[in-house]
């Protein structure tokens, strides 16, 4: 039987599906929903399924029915089912027909989360939703949830993300999108990722990271397009960045590219020119005629010629326009074209050729209204004619003339810049008489053009402009009357508006102000109106500013007015900013419904003491007081308390306590109670008003918040007097119902007052009592119990604690403060276990109040090891920044590793590394500081260096290099200039602080090696400028190794020459000449401090050598080196180096000499006599022996310091390695790439 029921029930499913099929392929979306609204009524049908749904949301989508969609999906949500994957593309298709990006983002956001597979297609316009809307949150959470769905994701889907990313002005979600897709996912980019990723990265401006992407690219062997090289390149020049564009485009030339565009040549040649590299310049312009575009494009050779503008070469730019006059007509040519050209004729001083082009220029716009109103071209053929020497004077005059007259004819208004154009050609052709008239026709424009009104368009309709033009003519009287009325009756009429005019009313009123027209009271009025209806709230704090109150006929009422409507409307902050106005200008408002207001403030908690203290004072100023205006103030005092405004609330207590209504009750009771007979009953007339108890409470509260006062003369037991008194005063009122609370305030008063005693005999009395006391009371008993060190009781208050319930049995919430000063005593007491305890069983005595106790004890380790998974991330960045100033780091650096094993080290922000690692590395834990960051530099944590931000990849490249330096771990140092996809561009600074570690190593053979490499890495990886400092270091290093000469007569080039020959290609030599400069200057003052130092300190031990990075003797060894190699020397820095003449041998100080009378005398280069190149060995500089018959001394024996008045002056270097050998075999084995050769071994 139950096999024919299922088998019904299949029949009759396949017979709806088959139903809503066909409605699906008509389009009969109604009946659809019907049907699926009686399947779901019938409990006989088939319950209803995914399929059903999609069928139905097929047919509603086809008839573009997108409204119905949502409530559709929102059914299968209540029914508990998850949409196939063919209903998400017929939503999608749906969406994208009516350009509903924002739904497309939702849908996939919910149906990824869901698990719901996505087709190709429906995946690529969700993609182009999220680019569309500007959402790369979006796009990385679709990603994720993909991925943690199972989906097989491609190359091709992480690229349309990476487009998405880009889309939304998102470089950062760009590469983190990437780097997901390589180290989550594992795949590897064939290119298209990388192109999407650069693409992304330059249209958003952050060209230093394309480069890295370009160079990441290249290390790996990918080949990417030539539309991506002539983006990046474009952008680089337009960005002024030409030498890394001249770097790119060689990049993309050794890649492959053997026919680059027009385009991509033409930006490649201003990037020469902008690179001062003419020869490469003319390079890609003679490539560019070679090609022979077909069809080419007249903007295109504009730009070409636009971007030569302010271009050196200048006959570069000549030769541009000259092709372009070949390739199109006159009337194809920009004028911009034709402004560059006369501007450079006229800099190469071809006067008559710039009057020609402008001519030829005025010629082709005959017939047309093409002529320029740019004045450029105008004022390039003045500068032109101004520069000229050769034509006939009264010809440039002519000519100018002529010119003026075409430009006064088409340029609307003519600005100075034009009158000093002209001026100049006048000048220059002796003119003075049509001088003087441009002058004084130039100050008659100046004048009229300072006249011209701007006018301000307000609404695209047309509707504002038509309204304003109505008031637009001659000059209104001002403060006339009329006006004033008729704008009254304009914005009275616009206020009553159905829709929205306030900025039409906004106009009128800056008109208003034009005019000098006061503003009025109805005005004010009819304004606010508006802007409270419709939540102007810009215009009403601008109202403010606009307003005269001296202009206004009852300013009191009007404000009030106001700040009653906006305190109406719920806008306090700008109701107090009227209150505050009306205040500075010496009167109060008054504000309607007073009592509503301060009774919704108190109900809400609010802050806005401003606003409750001016009500409160209104309202007392009232005569006579009743019991709800009492009430209204102490509404006023629970605003005020929440403020923290206590020193208010003293205020309206006393306010309310001398009122005389107050002082008139209580007369009163006084005088019947002293008249009547005890057997009398009398009644009163009168009314009683009875301050609230809240009121008392808070008065009280304030007094003992109060400060105490600095001025040491000053006595404040008044305050506690005053407490007192008001405490008794709640007594007598409140009485018998309070006894309790009455017992807790006297608990804190004497707390406040420091009578512990009486603290601990009055809370033992409420015990006895059973009296329940609050919190204050509980929390000055643990404080006076933890004073007088009576653990026992301090413990019982925890019991009790632990035993007091609420209505739902449980164990009831503990203040905070009690709960501080609980944990508190314990900790003083060192009960740990209690401590523990209450942390675990008592609510509100929570681990981050336990560790701040802790530490506040000064029990710092006991914190850390307190600490567990419970902890919130608020009080791990509190307790480890307290570690962190607790000047031992390393028990930060604990704490972090802890925080991260119990969280994962995902958790950890980025600052709290860097912060516990600059802490550790000033104490010189570096040991520790590079444990923690190799964490993140190999990746054995499950995070990477290179999934963390930016500032922290470039926090711990820089700290470890440090730390590598001052290690000596050369090769650790070096593998950080080649990570890939740092978030971060490494500077040249970084290279050189890397290479000054290298030289100051002890073993400076291996130091002057590892330098090397560095620049090898430099110069062979990515786009960073090489600087003057790192070329002389470089040169130290070969200097060091001895290969700064080549070893014999032989054609085989040094190191030394080839690293100058590379500063010579690329145009470094001014660089390297001013670096050298700047280090024998420093070289030169170093020794002046230290003979000064000699000079006051003789015969005293104890002072070591100042230490150079580089010593003057191999200053001057560079300096000969290169003077001999094509960069010569100045007299000056001979001069200088000369002057360190003690500090150099003599054979080095003789040739210095020499040059240095060669170049007084005009001889330039020239060979000291009876010298050849290699007469001065490049031998390395060693630190001679002051004693060569020194004998070893045993290591018992303390050896005699020589005193620093007679050590050798640069003598203090570290003592060099013995590994000579291995250090040269070690950098020949090494490959030098295309910059450098190999080095030789001395056998060799």
């Amino acid at each position: 039987m139950s096999n024919e029921v299922l088998f019904e029930s299949d029949e009759t499913k396949t017979k709806l599906l088959e139903e809503l099929d066909s409605y699906r392929e008509t389009g009969k979306w109604r009946q659809a929903l019907k049907l699926l609204d009686r399947v779901d009524k019938d409990e006989a049908l088939p319950a209803l399924d995914s399929y059903m749904y999609e069928r139905a949301i097929a047919a509603c989508a086809r008839m573009g029915k997108v409204e119905v969609l949502p409530g559709l999906l929102n059914n299968m949500v209540v029914d508990h089912l998850r949409p196939t994957s063919a209903t998400i593309d017929f939503i999608i298709q749906a969406y994208l027909a009516k350009e509903h990006w924002g739904l497309i983002v939702q849908l996939a956001s919910e149906a990824t989360s869901m698990g719901v597979e996505l087709s190709p297609a429906a995946f690529h316009a969700i993609m182009e939703a999220c680019g569309q809307v500007k959402d790369a949150d979006s796009t990385i959470k679709i990603m994720k949830q993909l991925s943690k769905a199972g989906a097989q994701l491609t190359v091709d889907h992480y690229s349309a993300a990476i487009r998405a990313a880009g889309m939304a002005q998102r470089p950062d979600t760009a590469m983190a999108l990437f780097v997901q897709m390589e180290e989550h996912d594992k795949l590897q980019d064939d290119g298209e990722a990388f192109s999407q990723l650069i693409r992304c990265q330059v249209l958003n401006g952050d060209l230093e990271q394309a480069l890295q992407s370009f160079a990441t690219a290249t290390q790996r062997g990918l080949s990417l397009d030539e539309p991506i090289y002539t983006c990046a390149i474009d952008a680089l020049v337009s960005n002024d960045k030409h030498w890394q564009a001249t770097r790119l485009f060689e990049q993309m030339l050794e890649s492959g590219e053997k026919r680059p565009t027009v385009f991509c040549l033409g930006r490649a040649m201003l990037a020469y020119t902008g690179a001062n590299r003419s020869q490469h310049a003319w390079a890609c312009w003679n490539k560019i005629v070679e090609t022979k575009e077909l069809n080419p494009a007249p903007t295109k050779y504009n730009k070409l010629l636009q971007g030569l503008t302010h271009a050196k070469d200048t006959q570069l730019a000549v030769e541009v326009f000259d092709y372009i006059q070949k390739l199109f007509e006159p009337g194809q040519i920009h004028q911009g074209a034709y402004t560059t050209a006369i501007r450079a004729h006229g800099r190469l001083g071809n006067t008559q050729r710039a009057v020609d082009l402008f001519d030829e220029y005025v010629e082709s716009c005959k017939g047309s209204d093409r002529v320029s109103r740019f004045v450029g071209i105008y004022l390039a053929l003045f500068n032109a004619l101004s520069r000229d020497d050769k034509r006939d004077p009264v010809l440039n005059t002519r000519d100018a003339k002529r010119a003026w007259k075409i430009m006064s004819a088409n340029v609307p208004v003519v600005l100075p810049p034009a009158y000093a154009s002209l001026a100049g050609v006048f000048a220059s052709t002796g003119d003075m008489e049509t001088l003087e008239d441009l002058i004084e026709h130039a100050e008659q424009s100046w004048g009229a053009t300072a006249e011209v009104m701007h006018r301000q368009e307000f609404d695209e309709d047309g509707d504002q402009l038509a309204a304003v033009a109505v008031f637009d003519g001659d000059n209104v009287e001002l403060g006339s009357e009329n006006d004033v009325l008729l704008f009254n009756g304009v914005i009275s009429g616009l206020c009553k508006a159905r829709d929205d005019r306030t900025a039409n009313i906004e106009a009128y009123l800056e008109l208003m102000l034009s005019r000098g027209l006061p503003i009025t009271d109805s005005i004010v009025r009819a304004t606010t109106d508006a802007c409270v209806r419709f939540e102007n709230w810009d215009l009403m704090q601008k109202l403010m500013t606009m307003v005269d109150v001296d202009a206004l006929k009852n300013a009191e009422v009007c404000v009030g007015d106001t700040v009653s409507k906006l305190l109406e409307a719920g806008n306090w902050s700008l109701g107090r900013d009227w209150l505050m106005f009306s205040h500075r200008h010496g009167f109060r408002p008054p504000v309607r419904r007073k009592r509503e207001l301060l009774r919704e403030m108190s109900e809400n908690k609010s802050k806005e003491w401003r606003i409750a203290y001016t009500l409160a004072n209104e309202t007392l100023s009232f005569r006579r007081l009743v019991q709800n205006n009492v009430d209204s103030i102490a509404d006023a005092c629970d605003v005020c308390m929440n403020a923290d405004r206590i020193d208010l609330v003293v205020k309206l207590f006393d306010a309310v306590a001398g009122h005389p209504s107050l002082r008139y009750f209580r007369n009163h009771e006084r005088q019947m109670q002293e008249s009547q007979d005890a057997s009398q009953s009398l009644e009163s007339d009168v009314v009683p008003v009875v301050v609230p108890l809240r009121m008392y409470k808070h008065s009280i509260l304030a007094l003992l918040r109060q400060p105490k006062s600095e001025v040491p003369d000053v006595d404040d037991s008044w305050r506690m007097i005053k407490a007192e008194r008001i405490c008794r005063q709640m007594l007598q009122v409140h009485g018998k119902a309070l006894d309790g609370e009455a017992l807790s305030m006297a608990i804190s008063i004497k707390a406040t007052a420091g009578d512990y005693d009486d603290v601990g005999a009055l809370y033992e009395s409420m015990r006895a009592l059973g009296l329940q006391p609050n919190s204050y009371a509980q929390n000055a008993a643990i404080i006076a119990f933890s004073r007088q060190r009576r653990t026992d009781q301090v413990l019982a208050i925890c019991n009790e604690l632990k035993s007091t319930l609420d209505e739902n049995g449980n164990v009831r919430m503990v203040e905070s403060n009690v709960a501080r000063s609980l944990l508190l005593s314990l900790a003083l007491a060192h009960e740990d276990d209690a401590l523990r305890d209450a942390v675990q069983n008592l609510p509100g005595c929570n681990i981050e109040t336990a560790l701040d106790v802790l530490v506040e004890t000064n029990r710092t380790t006991d914190s850390v090891e307190f600490f567990n998974d419970d902890v919130s991330s608020d009080a791990f960045e509190s307790l480890f920044h307290e570690l962190c100033k607790s000047g031992n780091p390393v028990l930060g650096a604990t704490l972090l590793l802890k925080y991260a094993r119990l969280h994962g080290l995902t958790e950890v922000h980025p600052n709290r590394v860097i912060r516990v690692t600059n802490a550790l590395a000033g104490e010189g834990n570096l040991v520790e500081a590079e444990k923690l960051l190799q964490m993140y530099l190999d990746g054995s944590k499950g995070v990477s260096l290179k999934q963390m931000p930016a500032y922290f990849q470039q926090h711990t490249i820089e700290m470890l290099l440090f730390i590598y330096g001052e290690f000596g771990h050369f090769d650790a140092m070096r593998t950080l200039f080649e990570k890939e996809l740092m978030a971060f561009p490494l500077k040249v600074a970084h290279y050189e602080a890397a290479m000054e570690y290298c030289a100051q190593s002890r073993d400076e053979l291996a130091g002057a090696v590892a330098s090397l490499k560095l620049f090898e890495v430099l110069r062979t990886h990515g786009f960073i400028q090489p600087s003057g400092y790192t070329y002389l270091l470089t040169l130290q290093s070969c200097l060091r190794l001895e290969r700064l000469e080549s070893v014999n007569a032989s054609a085989v080039k040094s190191t030394g020459q080839i690293i100058l020959g590379d500063v010579q290609e690329h145009g470094f030599q001014k660089t390297v000449a001013d670096e050298l400069t700047k280090q024998v200057a420093s070289a030169f003052k170093q020794v002046q401090i230290k003979n000064e130092k000699v000079i006051r300190r003789i015969k005293k031990e104890g002072e070591s050598a100042d230490t150079s990075i580089m010593s003057p003797e191999e200053l001057a060894r560079i300096a000969l080196f290169c003077h001999r190699h094509g960069m010569p020397i100045t007299v000056e820095l001979a001069d200088k180096l000369l002057q360190l003449h003690q500090h150099l041998p003599a054979m080095i100080a003789n040739e210095l000499a020499f040059v240095k009378r060669s170049l007084q005398e005009g001889l330039g280069v020239v060979a000291a006599p009876g010298s050849r190149v290699n007469s001065i060995p490049t031998k390395r500089v060693t630190r001679k022996r002051t004693d060569t018959k020194t004998k070893r001394v045993p290591s018992g024996t303390k050896t005699k310091r020589v005193p620093s008045a007679f050590a050798q002056p640069y003598g203090g270097r570290n003592p060099r390695s013995k590994s000579y050998q291995a250090a040269v075999r070690a950098a020949s084995d090494a490959r030098w790439g295309a910059v450098l050769e190999p080095i030789t071994t001395e056998q060799e």
